[in-house]
Order: structure tokens, then sequence, then C-alpha cells
């Protein structure tokens, strides 16, 4: 570990007052979610930190559980898998559970969220223990949690643990982030695994509960579709979106010498990426002047637009080295031809077994190979939405546990450690997580910089001087106002 994480780590532990300990905690949390030092979970962090809380929180009342299931999240968003993935499970019960959000969301998330549950309740602002309270409270009438935070989500972990001794509930945790950092080994009756890279990074915590294989649904009906093979001077169009991070080359694996065969093997082709940044996402600069005309950029598109560009795309390609979760099976079954390197994170899919080791092998499929129906078959016997229900259902109300169904289709060929950084710290953290830290002590940011990479310190000052400006306009138009 780090003198940075070493130091803020004591901080927690020596500091006498609780709520500051949790909001720290939080933030460690936070550093380690944003940059992968091997450490995986900190089940004695949470084991000390629910003994202090304990005290401030239990009342001593008998409770009585006289509703189903909750689901718990911390943070709905309007985009992206994990919270789509919570809104699946919801509809996957006999009636609509509740829901409850332990962080201030987006007004438009929260609404989008609402109409997949019953019952939608916000936890209000406060002190780390005035929340804990408040999720106790919620919580203690329901005889089934299900867990949906974010990795760095302390206030919830400790909550439903302390919901554990005073009601007996029972605790599942559907780990999204199951490639980095999380909180919440110790919490849980199950953990649900959504992936074989989870599978093989859960041996590196220390996880209390058992184990059960869950997978993501797909959310999309079958579409038949048998596919022309191309030729060399076909006109081509090949598509690719995710998150920027998804792209961004880290040791041994890059996607641009795989982008760079497909234009120049295919020269009447484009290849479009959507969601990376052509500004701020340097390694793609020498491509772009290569093939100006031919490889397209774009940090975002609306939806209407982005349908648009996936109708006219004869292939789909993952995002590579971090693949898109489900998004290859998804685009899989809608019909599209679907290529990609097999990447060091993986496993979420059968879909997996389209994938080519070397960029030679993906040429060739592109040439000589359409999708095959075996795979198919197979990524609706993991991924598909009854078999996945079936999963869930059972082990929510019958106590099955599921083996990881993964490896039987597809054999591991990952890297668990593919983002471990042993020197400089060389992935950025969230600016305002920073800002926290050094609240608390000034000199954590001269800590924080002495760890960082060259160019992460550049942009971390700029970043953070943002924000300090923002805050003061903030401020001054509040006081406009007044």
């Amino acid at each position: 570990m780090s003198l940075l994480l070493t130091s803020i780590r004591d901080l927690i532990l020596t500091q006498k007052n609780t709520n500051k300990s949790v909001e720290l905690a939080e933030v460690y949390g936070a550093m380690l979610w944003a940059v992968d030092k091997g450490i995986y979970d900190d089940p004695e962090l949470e084991d000390i930190l629910t003994e202090r809380c304990m005290s401030d929180v239990q009342d001593g009342e008998v409770y009585t559980l006289t509703k189903d299931c909750v689901h718990l999240i911390s943070e709905p968003y309007l985009i992206g898998g994990h919270t789509r993935l919570m809104e699946q499970l919801s509809t996957m019960h006999f009636e609509k559970p509740d829901l409850l959000i332990t962080r201030q969301s987006d007004e438009r998330a929260v609404e989008r969220t609402r109409s997949f549950f019953n019952d939608c309740t916000v936890v209000q602002p406060g002190t780390a223990l005035q929340k804990i309270a408040e999720i106790v409270a919620c919580l203690k009438p329901y005889n089934r949690v299900v867990l949906h935070i974010h990795p760095d989500d302390m206030v919830a972990v400790i909550a439903c643990r302390i919901l554990k001794r005073i009601t007996g509930a029972k605790i599942f945790f559907v780990n999204h982030a199951d490639h980095v950092f999380t909180y919440g080994s110790t919490v849980a009756d199950v953990y649900f695994e959504i992936s074989t890279f989870g599978l093989h990074r859960d041996l590196k915590k220390n996880i209390s509960g058992k184990k059960s294989f869950l997978g993501i649904p797909l959310s999309t009906q079958l579409v038949q579709k048998k596919h022309p093979l191309p030729g060399k001077n076909d006109v081509l169009h090949f598509f690719s979106a995710a998150s920027p991070f998804k792209f961004k080359p880290v040791k041994e694996y890059d996607s641009r010498p795989t982008i760079h065969r497909v234009l120049s093997e295919f020269k009447n082709s484009t290849f479009w990426i959507v969601g990376a940044n052509p500004y701020t996402n340097i390694w793609w600069w020498p491509l772009k002047l290569k093939y100006w005309r031919r490889f397209k950029i774009l940090s975002s598109v609306p939806y209407a637009s982005y349908l648009k560009l996936l109708e006219k795309a004869d292939f789909y390609v993952d995002s590579y080295p971090t693949p898109g979760g489900t998004a290859f099976a998804e685009q899989l079954v809608n019909g599209r031809r679907c290529v990609g390197l097999r990447a060091p994170i993986q496993g979420y899919s059968p879909a997996d077994n389209l994938k080519s080791q070397t960029v030679d092998d993906l040429i060739k499929s592109v040439l000589h190979s359409d999708n095959d129906e075996a795979v198919i078959e197979s990524v609706f016997a993991v991924n598909g939405y009854d078999a996945v229900k079936s999963r869930y259902l059972e082990c929510l109300y019958s106590n099955v546990l599921c083996a990881n169904e993964m490896e039987k289709y597809v054999p591991w060929t990952g890297d668990i450690a593919v983002y471990e950084q042993t020197g400089r710290i060389d992935s950025a953290i969230p600016p305002a997580v920073i800002a926290k830290l050094i609240s608390y002590q000034r000199g954590f940011l001269f800590a924080v910089l002495r760890e960082l990479s060259t160019i992460q310190k550049v942009k971390m000052l700029i970043k953070l001087a943002h924000l300090k400006l923002k805050k003061i306009a903030g401020k001054g138009a509040r006081s406009g106002n007044i």
C-alpha cells in the first residue's frame, strides 16, 4: 500500500469523531475505486467502523418484518448498465419491490427509476451517522435487501450490518463493479457474481457470505439475421461505443493496432467510436491524423443519432482493453455482426467466443465468419432474461446457490492485475474526492501530488482550480439572490 493510502487509513482509525471517520472512509474507498493498488476490499475497516456506529444507531427496539423486499442503490444514472441491471432485476419480482437511494441524485434519473419500483425514498443529506440511522429506519420492515451500492458507500454497508443485527434481514449484494475495489465483503449473506472476472478477482477478497452466480440479463429479443461475407474492397462501417477509459491503452493491451489494420486492409471502410474524447484522449491523435476522414471519434451523440449510426454499422467492435459488459452480447442478439479482441477483463457473456486472440485472427473473422448460432444459444443460456430470473428468484426465496457457468462456455484467459499500479498513479482521481480529502488535512494535497504521475499532477491541479472557481461562482450567485 502507498504511503498516502496508509496515512488516510490511519487517520480513519485514529479520528475520534465517528462522522468524520466514516466520511473519510468513503474518500479512501473512492480513491481505491479510482486507482488499482492491488487492494480490493477492507473487511477490517467495515468491522471497526460498524462497532463505533452501533451505540449511536441501535435503539434496542424489537422489529417485526412486514415487507418482502427492497432494493438499495447509492445513486441511479440515466445511462449506463449498472442502473439498468437493477431495473431489470426489479421486474423479476412477483410484485414491484421498493427502492431506497442513499445519495442525492439527478432528479431525472430518480424519476426514471421510480417507474420500476413500488415506492422510492431518497435519504436526506446529513452527517454519516444521521444517514446510517435513516437507512436503518427505512429498511427495518423488510425481510430482504438487495444492494447495488457504489464501491465507496461505507454508510450503506454499516447501515445494513446494523440492520442484520437488529432485525435479522437477509442481505444480497449485486456487485456491479466486480473489477475494482469495493466495500461490502462483510455485509452480504449472498454475494452475487456477474462474471468470470469477478470470480477470479474475488479470490483476492475476504468475503464472509456465500457466493452465487447471477449473470447480467439481456434486455432484447433475438433478431435472426444472416450476413454476407465481405470483400476487402467493400464499403464497410465499423462501430464501437463505451466510456473513454475503456479504450485507454494499458500495459500491452491496446486497441489502436486493430483499428489501424482494419482501416489499412479495408480501404473503403470507416471506423466510428462514440464515447471517447477526441481532445483529451491524446492516444487517438496519430490514428486520427493518418485516417482523418475514415476514423471518427465522438464524445457523445443524441440517442436518436446513436441508433442511426448503429443501424449503418456492418460490424460492432467491443471496446478494448476494457469490454462493455454485456453490450457486445446485446448487439449480437440484435442481429449485428460482432467482432473484437479477447480482453483481459472478460467473462461477462459467452459472446466472448466471437472475439479473437490476435489482430490477424480478427481480420480473418471479419472476412470468413458470420455470427455463430451456437454462441448465440449459449448467450441465452447464461444471460437470457429467463435464465437470470430463475437464478435470482431461487436464490432470494429458496436459498438455492448457483455455480458460475461462464467457464463452462469460455475458458479463462484474463488478467486480474491489468490495471494494478505499483508506481506512480497514472489514472484519474475525481477532483471532488481530493477536495474532500484535503478538507480534513491540507497536507494531503502534497501527499497526493507526490504520488501522481506528471500528467495527472497537471490535470489534478487544473481540475481543483476549476472546482474552486465553480464553488466561488456558486456562492456569488446565491448571495446575489438574497
